[in-house]
């Protein structure tokens, strides 16, 4: 068995590789027989080969006679597709392959091969033979590498969080305690004011505190922003005890009505011009932009599968945009005796039942018994793939915002932007 990432767009190929990961994560070997590959861009394919001949030379002392020769194979396996590979890719190569259980018997192993183009950069080698596949290196070129940290600065009431990829986290809000205006006058006024003054102060240092945990220990923090209503966030920024490494980091400084946790949305909807390229920012303008064309009435919104396919089908189709909790598949039937063909789709909960149930049917077109699945993947690969040759835009987006939310609950997981309107 052999399955490969392409080139794909961006968000294409993440969501391919997130699907490729989950089901390297179920493969589990009897012993140490599964090999994972790591290869940066700049290590040539020559220098890779020889490692492997090495390693075979190596594996040729292991004493099992099954286990040495699942390990040849994997390795074999692994030299078989680097001889039909010029040049390492500019994002590098990830390979998997292993003897993998076909049931709880040794003896009933089957080399599986898996290859990655990953959608960033590997910049490590590593070699690794295991019980099980090495995953964590790819769960990390995975993960968003952009963060920007986000303070919302009030008297009474503040709040920490930040923005990465497709997530918004508020780390803490944090409440002062200190009372409103003194109406006393004379010198209890004065006191009083140089009391707030002060519980002012040890407030921002307490939140400083926070933050200096927070995000001096984040390596990929790109930018901080504050906001808050009045002058309390010029107090904050000012304060001495706020980190001068935090105090570069800062980008800008914004007014909001409010302070606290709800304030964290305000910020981000002030700032968003500022971070356009994170991809929490990119889901809701996409949205924003498919409700404006639904609410025009323009005419140039499709949703629902049968209207998006048709719309896909004819090249109407400017951007197309999933939602990552789609869980339909598209499932490619074959009979091996006659040729005949069709498609069905299930979702996800339903695919064990129906494979099982394909198993008993006969060809409608023959009546043989050799009627069966030949290929089964995810309508949103299905679908993206022949996006890309129609030079269609391909968004897939999380359920992180209210509008990727209603992607899903409200229009079934699939809309498109059209370039231009439909005639029936």
């Amino acid at each position: 068995m052999s399955s490969m990432v392409e080139k794909k767009s961006n968000d294409l190929q993440i969501y391919h590789t997130k699907k490729v990961l989950d089901d390297l994560k179920g493969k589990k070997g009897f012993h140490t027989e599964l090999i994972s590959l790591y290869i940066p861009h700049d290590r040539k394919v020559s220098d890779i080969t020889n490692y492997l001949k090495n390693e075979i030379s190596e594996s040729q002392n292991i004493k099992s006679k099954l286990t040495r020769k699942n390990v040849l194979d994997s390795i074999n396996s692994l030299l078989g597709k680097l001889k039909n590979i010029r040049d390492i890719p500019e994002n590098g190569l990830i390979m998997f392959s292993g003897a993998i259980p076909q049931n709880d018997t040794p003896g009933t192993e089957k080399n599986e091969l898996t290859i990655i183009t990953p959608p960033e950069k590997v910049t490590t080698f590593r070699y690794h033979c295991a019980n099980e596949f090495l995953l964590w290196p790819l769960e990390e070129v995975l993960k968003p590498k952009e963060s920007y940290g986000l303070i919302v600065i009030g008297r009474s009431k503040s709040a920490v969080g930040y923005i990465r990829g497709e997530h918004v986290e508020v780390v803490r809000e944090f409440t002062s305690g200190i009372h409103g205006k003194h109406r006393a006058g004379g010198q209890s006024q004065r006191r009083f004011e140089r009391d707030i003054e002060e519980q002012e102060k040890q407030f921002y240092r307490r939140i400083s505190k926070e933050i200096s945990d927070l995000f001096l220990s984040m390596e990929d923090l790109q930018g901080i922003f504050i906001g808050g209503p009045g002058p309390s966030k010029e107090k904050f920024v000012n304060d001495e005890s706020l980190d001068y490494r935090l105090r570069e980091k800062i980008m800008d400084i914004v007014d909001l009505g409010y302070g606290g946790a709800e304030g964290i949305r305000a910020l981000i909807e002030k700032i968003k011009d500022k971070i356009e390229n994170v991809k929490y920012i990119r889901e809701k303008q996409i949205m924003q932009q498919f409700l404006k064309e639904i609410s025009n009435d323009t005419g140039l919104a499709a949703y629902g599968l049968e209207e998006v396919q048709k719309a896909l089908n004819i090249g109407a189709i400017n951007t197309i945009i999933f939602s990552e909790k789609l869980d339909v598949y598209k499932l490619n039937l074959e009979c091996s005796n006659c040729g005949y063909k069709e498609s069905r789709t299930a979702r996800e909960q339903e695919l064990i039942m129906i494979e099982s149930s394909i198993q008993d049917e006969i060809c409608p077109e023959c009546s043989s018994n050799t009627f069966d699945i030949s290929e089964k993947t995810t309508l949103i690969e299905d679908l993206g793939a022949i996006a890309e040759t129609m030079g269609t835009e391909v968004i897939i987006i999380s359920s992180e915002t209210e509008e990727g939310e209603m992607l899903y609950s409200t229009f079934g997981g699939i809309v498109a932007i059209l370039r231009f309107k439909l005639t029936y």
